[in-house]
């Protein structure tokens, strides 16, 4: 409706001018000579009925004759160019080239079909019966499904679509996204990690040799990346080389940096493996810092290595479509809890603003984007880049 109001008008504008009458001018010219015509009249009535002095009269009456010949100095109107029939066809073939020419670069450039939403999208978010949003991400998938047949070309939009396929038990679905996104941006070791983490769940906790290429190949990019580290040593393990296992589980906690999200999560089953095989490894662990970090949220997948078991995966994969719901709230409800206690994790934060508005929690992300800038209160460039990365995720930041 829009494009057809601006096409309109623009038709309109520049129809006009063809169809104005030439001798709009000359009527108005004449017009104004009758006025000042009648106005010298009525001078002369009034002066012969003695209500104006004779020299105030005469001066009147030589100031209107003198803008009476001005007015007929002027030039007359300038004829038509062209006949008036010709002119009509013109402006209706300026109108029809600028219609069709405007609706077909429109049509051949424009984007009708996008959602006028930023980013991918917001899913309008809707209880069921007993409370949980078990609609939301059903719908929440499907819209992102639809989007990503409509912009293959975006890798963002592939990395959420894993992220959901994920968090619903759709593991070898979740690979084969998380792959189109690597495979959009190459250079991202992020979307290359959890491609082979979703690869690994999918074969039920297996590393196989095409997730163990993709984990070298996330190195390749990131040799730091703690996904890829993790799970090539859980391969490793698999493999029957325990020691070696051991050993990279261990290196990789030693090599975490301060308040790393994962570093709580890998120390607890490096002390469960080491007591379940009965080793001896407290001489090779480092100190656990003072402050106890929260568990991990698959909301930060990019940065915290996680390995269940087969058994973990076959049981969240039997959950029913409201028990998984709820399952994928309290996994974000465990990051936003962390950040209250770790404040000042900006990733942290860009994960959970991701995480509220792939669940269509438009307004909760509002709140934790302000609650964000209010703990970088101090650091400008922080405050910026987190504002830069809600306004990609289409947070509703305001002004």
């Amino acid at each position: 409706m829009i494009l057809t109001l601006m096409t309109v008008l623009a038709a309109v504008g520049l129809a006009v001018p063809l169809l104005r009458r030439r001798d709009a001018a000359r009527g108005k010219r004449a017009d104004a000579v009758t006025v000042l015509k009648d106005q010298l009249g009525e001078i002369e009535a009034q002066a012969q009925a003695g209500a104006i002095a004779g020299p105030e009269a005469e001066a009147l009456k030589t100031d209107l004759k003198r803008r009476i010949l001005a007015e007929g100095r002027q030039r007359e109107a300038e004829a038509r160019p062209l006949p008036e029939r010709t002119l009509l066809i013109v402006a209706l073939g300026i109108v029809a080239v600028v219609t069709l020419a405007g609706t077909g670069l429109y049509l051949a450039i424009g984007r009708p079909d996008v959602p006028a939403s930023p980013a991918m999208g917001q899913v309008v978010s809707a209880t069921s019966a007993d409370g949980h949003p078990q609609g939301d991400v059903s719908a929440m998938i499907a819209q992102l499904e639809t989007q990503m047949r409509q912009r293959p070309d975006n890798a963002e939009g592939w990395r959420m679509l894993g992220w959901s396929y994920l968090q619903t038990g759709r593991n070898a679905e979740a690979a084969e996204a998380y792959g189109r996104a690597a495979a959009l941006d190459p250079a991202n070791a992020d979307y290359l990690s959890a491609q082979g983490e979703a690869t690994v769940l999918a074969a039920e906790g297996q590393v196989t040799p095409a997730a163990e290429a993709i984990f070298r190949k996330t190195l390749a990019i990131d040799a730091a990346d703690p996904r890829a580290r993790y799970y090539l040593a859980v391969g490793k393990d698999q493999r029957g080389d325990q020691a070696g296992a051991m050993n990279d589980w261990i290196a990789l906690l030693r090599s975490a940096p301060p308040g790393a999200p994962w570093a709580p999560e890998v120390r607890a089953f490096i002390e469960k493996v080491a007591a379940d095989r009965g080793l001896d490894i407290a001489g090779r662990m480092p100190a656990a810092p003072g402050a106890e970090g929260g568990p991990m949220s698959p909301s930060g997948m990019a940065a915290a290595p996680r390995g269940p078991t087969a058994e973990q995966v076959a049981e969240a994969q039997a959950l029913s479509d409201g028990d998984r719901a709820v399952m994928i709230e309290g996994m974000v409800a465990g990051l936003a809890e962390r950040l209250k206690q770790n404040p000042r994790d900006r990733a942290g934060w860009e994960r959970l603003l991701r995480a509220r508005m792939v669940l269509g929690q438009a307004d909760q992300a509002a709140a934790d984007y302000r609650a964000a800038r209010q703990a970088f209160a101090g650091s400008p460039a922080d405050q910026e880049a987190l504002t830069a990365a809600a306004r990609q995720l289409g947070v509703p930041v305001g002004g």
